[in-house]
């Protein structure tokens, strides 16, 4: 469904209407075709897909009260959609939302909404990245702080003269645990997922990433910063 702001007439259309996209870049608003992807069923979409189906399936086990709790819980949770304004989520995709977080940092599921956190604010220092020996590394202030967990998400190497990227370019690459100081190598993870960036020199990486709370799943605001890959 596509979603717009009003105007005169219309001021601005987000999202697909039949075979037509609206979007938006760094150039403005732009309309396309609709293109289906070739893979449709790639191992992360796929695995997306089975852990959207398990937590629904646990949604409608819950109990009366505790669907009650996270119904309840939604006016306390104000989102930002793509247009910039601001929504509630169901009780469902809120319960949704935060076991996702918590299935992603390897903590236990909650049946009950949370209340309320304050979140540290992240700032991105730097990504370094040598094709020579793969090292990947991430500076980042401050500190994870205790009771959070910092979840990274980084692209394949792009061309380096981009300069947006769309949120589905970037894939989930490690958890980092509280006290866990800057900077942290990326190197592994990375490889396991997105591949060896040996042949990429020149290339840009983007990085995304944003706190956890351990006990909740509830999300912070996503910081993101990128990097040139150089040669040693």
């Amino acid at each position: 469904m596509a979603k717009f702001t009003p105007g005169a007439i219309v001021s601005e259309i987000r999202n697909k209407i039949a075979s037509t996209v609206f979007t938006k870049n760094k150039a403005g608003a732009s309309i396309r075709n609709r293109v289906t992807p070739i893979n449709r069923r790639s191992p992360a979409q796929t695995n997306r897909r089975q852990i959207l189906a398990s937590l629904s399936a646990q949604w409608r086990g819950l109990s009366e009260a505790e669907r009650n709790s996270w119904n309840n819980a939604g006016s306390s949770f104000p989102q930002t959609d793509n247009l910039g304004q601001t929504i509630f989520l169901t009780g469902e995709q809120l319960f949704i939302r935060c076991n996702a977080n918590l299935l992603l940092t390897g903590n236990a599921q909650i049946t009950s909404a949370p209340t309320p956190t304050s979140f540290d604010v992240l700032s991105f220092t730097s990504l370094t990245a040598t094709a020579d020996d793969g090292v990947i590394s991430l500076a980042f202030a401050p500190t994870v702080p205790a009771g959070f967990e910092m979840v990274v998400r980084a692209t394949a190497p792009v061309s380096p003269g981009k300069s947006f990227i769309s949120s589905s370019a970037f894939r989930f690459v490690k958890s980092i645990a509280p006290a866990a100081t800057s900077p942290q190598a990326l190197t592994s993870e990375y490889a396991a997922v997105l591949g060896s960036i040996t042949n990429a020199t020149g290339q840009k990486i983007f990085v995304e990433m944003f706190l956890v709370e351990q006990a909740s799943g509830l999300a912070g605001i996503p910081v993101r910063g990128s990097g040139i890959i150089a040669a040693s």
